[in-house]
């Protein structure tokens, strides 16, 4: 795996019946970057990101990795996690369960947002929404995956924790960047190049063990 992968998404027809949703449609993402997709509702934004993912079969779709001229679309999901707009973890699931499933430290959540520290063994339908979508979209974000697509992931979350997030993953994208700078470093030698305010150490470690995990 490199460390800066590319997806590329092509060529997208979708119509139900005769209703043409997306025609032509094309994307292209890689490591490092955001990409946003703007439209109106219901211009197709998240049929486009079902397409990719395999929830929904288009009439005509082309993907592909890195400019590797084979795709195999069966296992799109062990390379791209995908945040949908409706809750995805199992209603009767905890959130133990799905932090096993992906293989996300739950630890890092509590971190995150200490209130989790007592709901490890809680089932999905007895969280809040706005604590559904915090524990999703951490693990989206953390999950061993090369490319995220997050689909209205700030719904029903509170304005401190948009901010918590976005600070989450801007802190990834600079320890990044460092670790491809240097190539070999050590948490500390991150912390010390990190502007200030800098993020706890035990931050920066979770993060460089994603990192590695994800092949970057």
């Amino acid at each position: 795996m490199q460390s800066n992968n590319r997806l590329l998404v092509d060529s997208v027809h979708l119509e139900f019946d005769r209703l043409q949703v997306l025609q032509s449609a094309f994307i292209t993402a890689q490591t490092g970057r955001v990409t946003g997709v703007l439209g109106r509702n219901g211009c197709g934004k998240s049929c486009l990101f079902k397409s990719i993912m395999g929830g929904i079969k288009p009439q005509n779709i082309f993907i592909r990795f890195n400019d590797k001229p084979e795709t195999d679309y069966g296992h799109i999901g062990e390379r791209v996690k995908y945040l949908p707009q409706n809750t995805f973890i199992p209603p009767k699931m905890t959130l133990e369960e799905a932090f096993d499933i992906y293989g996300v430290d739950y630890d890092g959540l509590v971190g995150f947002d200490p209130k989790f520290h007592t709901m490890q063994r809680r089932q999905v339908r007895e969280l809040s929404g706005g604590e559904v979508r915090i524990a999703e979209m951490y693990l989206i974000l953390n999950s061993e995956a090369e490319l995220c697509i997050l689909d209205e992931p700030f719904s029903n979350v509170a304005p401190k924790h948009v901010e918590k997030m976005q600070e989450l993953t801007k802190a990834e994208l600079e320890i990044m960047q460092l670790i491809w700078q240097k190539e070999k470093v050590l948490v500390h030698d991150i912390l010390a190049e990190m502007p200030e305010p800098k993020p706890a150490y035990n931050t920066v470690s979770t993060i460089v063990r994603i990192l590695e995990n994800k092949g970057l």
